[in-house]
């Protein structure tokens, strides 16, 4: 386009003007170089600012609850505790009282205790949820799916042992997205088979049937879990491969869950001789650090030590590689599993101070509140088994 002369004459005079406040073009070059670097901060911080915004309510309700977790004063208190209604009165004014209180007749039976403490989980989740801006909902709905997995695990077990409906439902949590009404309805069936086939229609019904054929083989209910937990696996990971920026710390974060999945169940896998066949079917083959050529290495790796000594080069290497005096002395994978679950709440920790404005904190406490929930499993359990409160300590997960 072409300038006319009036523009020409308009932005002389504009520079003659501003060459009187200034000794040399140099140094009026200096000031625009400044003034652009000034709007560009501005600009830079007002996006940040917009971008974090959603997130002060949130972190806000969070570092409340961040606070209420339990330190290692009170976790000495409930080992030390002489029986289970007194380690139930010291957690009467934590977040977990009102719901370990409900179950006050049931302590003996630890599914009763592990119930509640679940019902607090899922609460918190769905409170998260609800108060997480949009962009984080998205990753957070498909973590609560793994309520509905575990009640489907609770129904294919429930059913396995011929329990009836109401003993069935009782160990459900109404909460996830499988209805309740259809929980009911599930609760009521009489078979393995029957409970597959009542959950036509839902996303988990494909998954379940593929492996229907495999159970009425060996009457085995395993292939059923591993497959979900598979499932669940896979949704998170499809989750985070279609988020945003805002989500790169969510990404990495589930990514790390995905590998340590993966280790268990090839660990596991291992400690029971299962074949590189049958490993490929309950692991999720596009894992995080550990890529698909990694993984088939280590499903046919000769035995455990095979498996740690593929894992080299690796962030889990020496995690795995500390927890194996304990498994030699043990003979039990869950020193395994304790030492892959205490990596995950490191990295999540971690995660939580790289990003503390945003989505950081949400991870921080959704490691930290499974963490807690876990060892409280675990010292409630110890209790009723009368173990000593150091055998209870060598089974806890802490930093």
């Amino acid at each position: 386009m072409a300038i006319n002369i009036e523009t020409l004459l308009n932005l002389e005079t504009l520079y003659s003007t501003l060459m009187t406040y200034f000794d040399n073009p140099l140094t009026l070059l200096i000031v625009i170089a400044t003034v652009i670097i000034v709007l560009i901060v501005i600009v830079w911080i007002t996006k940040m600012v917009i971008d974090l915004a959603p997130y002060a309510y949130v972190n806000a309700r969070i570092r409340s609850r961040e606070a209420r977790l339990l330190d290692d004063a009170k976790l000495n208190e409930l080992i030390e505790s002489g029986s289970l209604e007194e380690l139930v009165g010291l957690l009467e004014d934590t977040d977990y009282g009102q719901y370990v209180v409900e179950v006050m007749n049931e302590l003996k039976d630890p599914v009763a205790v592990e119930k509640a403490l679940d019902m607090y989980l899922a609460d918190l989740y769905a409170l998260i949820y609800r108060i997480s801006p949009d962009n984080a909902k998205k990753v957070l709905k498909v973590f609560a799916k793994k309520f509905d997995i575990k009640n489907i695990k609770t129904l294919i077990r429930a059913k396995f042992v011929g329990l009836n409906a109401e003993e069935t439902y009782s160990l459900l949590i109404p909460l996830g997205n499988i209805p309740v009404e259809k929980l009911k309805e599930l609760s009521e069936v009489k078979t393995v088979e029957e409970v597959i086939r009542g959950l036509d229609g839902t996303e988990y019904f494909k998954v379940l049937q593929e492996e229907l054929s495999n159970y009425e083989q060996t009457s085995n209910i395993i292939g059923f879990e591993l497959a979900l937990d598979k499932y669940y696996l896979e949704s998170l990971r499809k989750t985070i491969m279609t988020e945003g920026k805002e989500e790169d710390i969510f990404r990495e974060f589930v990514g790390t869950l995905i590998d340590v999945e993966n280790l268990k169940v090839i660990l596991k896998g291992k400690a029971d001789g299962l074949s590189a066949d049958e490993l490929s079917r309950y692991v999720s083959l596009t894992g995080y650090e550990l890529a698909s050529w990694k993984l088939k290495d280590l499903m046919s790796a000769g035995g455990i030590e095979g498996v740690l000594s593929g894992l080299e080069g690796t962030s889990y290497a020496e995690v795995l590689s500390e927890a194996m005096e304990e498994f030699e002395k043990t003979k039990s994978i869950y020193a395994f599993e304790k030492a892959l679950d205490k990596f995950v709440l490191e990295k999540g920790k971690k995660l939580s101070t790289r990003k503390p404005f945003g989505v950081g904190p949400i991870i921080g406490l959704i490691v930290s509140k499974e963490l807690e929930v876990k060892n409280l499993k675990v010292i409630i359990k110890g209790k009723i088994e009368n173990l000593k409160p150091e055998e209870i300590r060598s089974l806890l997960i802490s930093l």
